[in-house]
């Protein structure tokens, strides 16, 4: 009877005790398989596309997302567009900002996951905000960039033949630009992904800015005083 009992109590011990231990390696894997990324930081977080203008190149600004859960196939996404990872090191992912990125989010989702668009929310999908900057990449070549706000109008001296660089705030409505210049003007206007338009040698040009975004753009003048309006 003795060993029987001893029998039966060591099986139920050795029994649990293995129940144990399986439960605990296979509860890590289902949660790391199943749970969305994480991401810590991006660096930097504010960036450009390719930029190739007349008379300047830039590179896409170069990404490393780190973080951890990102699984074995990531999908790093700019708003909807794809970026390709050029490397995965498990907690850090590296990509570039790629052609038609805009100000808005950078996410990360895992083999089978989705983010929803122009979101950071989604299944087995996680993202922060991302800002494009097409002035930024320049280091600042033309000084500080000089804010213009919808409805307002600014006076600015040009010494010699001399580039200033500007900003709108966000439009509310589509607004156009009116320049008043003692000299003939060229202005280059950014789209919100970084394309130039250019509007050379113009006579107090008017040029139409989309609502909804802020504009960046560039404005090249001789010696003069000149107006700027929104």
């Amino acid at each position: 009877m003795r060993r029987i009992l001893y029998t039966i109590g060591f099986s139920l011990v050795f029994g649990n005790s293995f129940s144990c231990v399986k439960s605990s390696s296979e509860d890590p894997l289902t949660a790391l398989l199943t749970s969305a990324p994480v991401i810590s930081s991006v660096t930097p977080q504010i960036g450009t596309p390719a930029q190739n203008n007349s008379n300047a190149t830039y590179s896409a600004t170069e990404v490393v997302i780190k973080g951890e859960n990102f699984g074995i196939d990531p999908v790093v996404r700019f708003n909807d567009t794809v970026a390709s990872i050029t490397l995965n090191l498990g907690t850090e992912l590296y990509t570039k900002v790629p052609d038609g990125t805009y100000s808005g989010y950078i996410t990360v989702s895992k083999s089978g996951g989705s983010c929803l668009p122009n979101s950071k929310e989604g299944v087995n999908c996680s993202g922060t905000e991302f800002f494009v900057d097409c002035y930024a990449v320049t280091n600042k070549a033309y000084g500080p960039e000089i804010e213009l706000k919808q409805g307002q109008g600014i006076s600015v001296e040009y010494d010699g033949n001399e580039t200033k660089a500007y900003r709108t705030d966000t439009l509310l409505s589509a607004r156009n630009l009116t320049i008043g210049c003692d000299s003939v003007v060229t202005v280059r206007v950014f789209s919100r992904s970084c394309k130039a338009t250019d509007y050379v040698l113009q006579n107090n040009p008017i040029i139409p800015f989309p609502a909804g975004v802020a504009t960046q753009f560039y404005v090249t003048a001789e010696s003069a005083t000149c107006s700027l309006v929104l």
